[in-house]
């Protein structure tokens, strides 16, 4: 049960019509009863967010909502132009391959522009480095590539040419996901900039421990691989034992919303 009022809350819907012309115009799913009120021919059930939406002007949908496309077609269905500019997220995040846009009623169609959302990590192995005999002008963090995961498309969007995916090789379709890229360069804050720029946020990081175990005399990797490889691990231990100690891999998980503008056109052909 609701008002009239509430009903009229926006112009040019289902409501306006069905109250300003007494069901005339919607006789086919609608009908005025006795005591006065309306009965719709439509889904009751979703017709709770419906009417929540035309009593608070906000989009309220329970955690793990499962009927997405159904409660759209029923706001395309009453004409709610705002309340579909609200759901439009929701759909393309639970439909990242379908628009999200359609038709309002005979003379109008949304005309959606959709930025689409998702994950990006980058992920570095570096050291810090120290110098030799108390040197001041060393260059502190060592990172030894930036490689990225993800969706080819959002990667390409976001690196541009500074993207290198010479290790992902005869892989068609920009929306497959892949982690054999990486970066043609090795400044993080570069990479983080290129992301932020392009909306998406830091959500989650995670790290390994430093080689603290390592020694001059012994490596902790060295003992872990056959023999074969003992002279790789030779060659590493011979390097500045302080670089080798603090060796770590480091990811940065980052996140952007489905970012979308609708617009109203007309549809009206002279």
């Amino acid at each position: 049960m609701t008002t009239v009022r509430t009903l009229m809350r926006e112009e040019n819907t289902f409501f306006t019509d069905l109250l300003k012309s007494d069901c005339n115009q919607h006789e086919n799913v609608a009908t005025k009863l006795p005591d006065g009120a309306y009965f719709i021919d439509r889904d009751g059930e979703l017709f709770v967010y419906i009417l929540d939406y035309m009593r608070t002007g906000k989009l309220l949908l329970p955690d793990n909502f499962k009927d997405t496309a159904r409660l759209k077609e029923e706001v395309m269905f009453y004409k709610l132009e705002n309340m579909n500019e609200l759901l439009l997220p929701y759909f393309n995040l639970k439909y990242p391959g379908r628009l999200g846009g359609g038709q309002i009623n005979g003379n109008t169609a949304l005309q959606n522009t959709c930025e689409t959302g998702g994950f990006i990590t980058l992920g570095y192995r570096g050291t810090f480095a120290f110098g030799r005999d108390g040197q001041a002008d060393v260059k502190f963090r060592k990172l030894h590539r930036i490689l990225v995961c993800g969706k080819v498309a959002l990667c390409r969007e976001v690196f541009a040419d500074t993207l290198n995916e010479s290790r992902d090789p005869d892989r068609e379709g920009s929306e497959r996901y892949t982690s054999r890229l990486y970066l043609k360069h090795q400044c993080l804050e570069r990479a983080c900039d290129n992301l932020a720029e392009k909306g998406f946020k830091l959500v989650a990081t995670c790290s390994s421990g430093a080689n603290g175990l390592a020694t001059a005399g012994f490596s902790v990797l060295g003992a872990q691989i056959n023999t074969g490889a003992q002279d790789f691990v030779n060659q590493r231990n011979s390097g500045d034992f302080e670089e080798q100690r603090w060796a770590h891999y480091t990811e940065y998980v980052f996140y952007r919303e489905p970012q979308l503008a609708t617009s109203v056109i007309g549809t009206d052909s002279k």
